[in-house]
């Protein structure tokens, strides 16, 4: 049964939103990382897809189109996300929305399509590692769930990569964190694209890191799912479009 694990990244370059707050109107699609496999015991084969522009309309069909023909080109018959029901799929489903309603795309429907077997490992975390969760805390992070499960899911460090002194002086951390795609890097790769430096090994360099951070995003969420029951968990954590928030 060939299983696709989607998980998105989101920039917020026009206004920053409200602590807690997930209205899709605070968010911009920055790119999308994917992994898949044919049987759930193979390596993954996966793939991150940039924003090739700006914030316009135009760049984020062609990051759903993009999305669509890498997975018509597999036999993607389970989606997983963690937290996808909250925020991947909300996102992914009112972004469509927005666009079908000035051309003849449907994404919509194609998304809904995607989504019609989505499993949420989020949830199922949660429930199996319950004890774990704070008082205020409906789903466990990811990195703390790979964490219990024995999953090594490396962190990306910014001291591992070549860049100039000073580059993103302004990011607090010595690790990526989704925090600073959402506040820092998402837009700093959509105004070096902007800007044609796509060439330059500063930039080069910037893309390997964000590649590297979001296939971490992905890779090892198959595993994840595998260790929490694998598709003993599908009826019960199956969260279609019809019932994402």
């Amino acid at each position: 049964m060939g299983t696709l694990v989607l998980d998105i990244e989101t920039a917020s370059p026009f206004e920053e939103p409200p602590e807690n707050s997930n209205k899709t109107k605070y968010y911009e699609w920055f790119a999308v990382s994917l992994a898949y496999v044919d049987e759930l015991e193979e390596t993954p084969e996966t793939e991150v897809l940039f924003r090739a522009g700006n914030w316009e309309d135009s760049y984020t069909k062609d990051l759903y189109q993009r999305l669509f023909e890498w997975c018509n080109q597999r036999n993607v018959e389970r989606l997983l996300t963690y937290n996808g029901t909250w925020f991947d799929g909300k996102h992914l489903l009112n972004w469509a929305k927005d666009i079908d309603a000035t051309t003849d795309n449907d994404f919509r429907k194609r998304t809904e399509r995607l989504f019609e077997n989505h499993i949420d490992v989020a949830l199922a975390a949660a429930d199996e590692y319950a004890d774990e969760l704070w008082e205020d805390q409906h789903i466990l992070p990811d990195w703390k769930a790979y964490e219990i499960a024995g999953i090594d899911n490396d962190s990306i460090w910014y001291d591992d990569y070549d860049f100039p002194g000073g580059y993103l002086s302004e990011i607090d951390g010595s690790a990526v964190q989704g925090k600073h795609i959402g506040k820092v890097l998402g837009e700093q790769y959509v105004e070096n694209v902007e800007a044609g430096i796509e060439a330059t090994s500063v930039h080069q360099e910037f893309t390997q890191l964000l590649e590297d951070y979001c296939t971490s995003d992905v890779a090892d969420l198959i595993e994840l799912y595998t260790v929490l029951g694998g598709p003993d968990l599908d009826d019960m954590y199956r969260r279609t479009a019809m019932e994402i928030v």
